[in-house]
């Protein structure tokens, strides 16, 4: 049994684990990936984090193509021949499955098999649209159009008539014309 830490500003890597039959009946009669996450000393896993795949399912590309096409990782040529040898099931775990700091106890169930950094997808490529309301351009306020003023100076300027009231009553009052 060995440990495996993963901190809490990990991102952007990716995981695999060879599940052993066992684990993976689990997985499928449960419908969900608690006893994954219990096999790694965990009490929960984010799903949309996480892929469990059949590596027979995947014969054509093998698993090393899977991690090219699927997550954009070109794994070194003699991992992708560790990786297409793999037989029965592998967890794929992105460091976003985990939840703030954590300590993956490694059992006979869950091997683990590599760590990846995950590539960077291209940005993608946005078409123009078509629409009537797209088309034109926006033009901002024009140069003649002076701007209001807020309510801020509105109240200074009513305290100023205010004050020059209020002194010209004092002066009015006490000193008298």
């Amino acid at each position: 049994m060995s440990d495996l830490s993963i901190s809490a500003t990990e991102h952007g890597k990716l995981r695999v684990f060879a599940l052993s039959d066992s684990l993976f009946r689990e997985i499928e009669i449960t419908g969900g990936l608690d006893p994954l996450a219990q096999a790694l000393g965990l009490y929960t896993l984010g799903v949309q984090d996480v892929q469990v795949v059949q590596t027979d399912s995947v014969d054509g590309m093998g698993l090393s193509g899977l991690l090219a096409n699927g997550y954009d990782i070109t794994p070194p040529p003699q991992d992708s021949a560790l990786l297409d040898a793999i037989e029965g099931t592998v967890a794929l775990i992105r460091s976003a499955a985990f939840t703030g700091p954590v300590t993956l106890t490694l059992t006979g169930e869950a091997k683990f098999i590599a760590t990846y950094p995950e590539g960077k997808a291209p940005a993608p490529k946005f078409t123009p649209l078509e629409s009537d309301a797209a088309k034109g351009v926006l033009t901002g306020p024009t140069p003649e159009a002076s701007p209001k003023r807020g309510f801020g100076a509105r109240l200074a300027l009513i305290a100023m008539a205010a004050f020059f009231a209020a002194f010209a009553w004092v002066f009015f009052y006490y000193i008298g014309f």
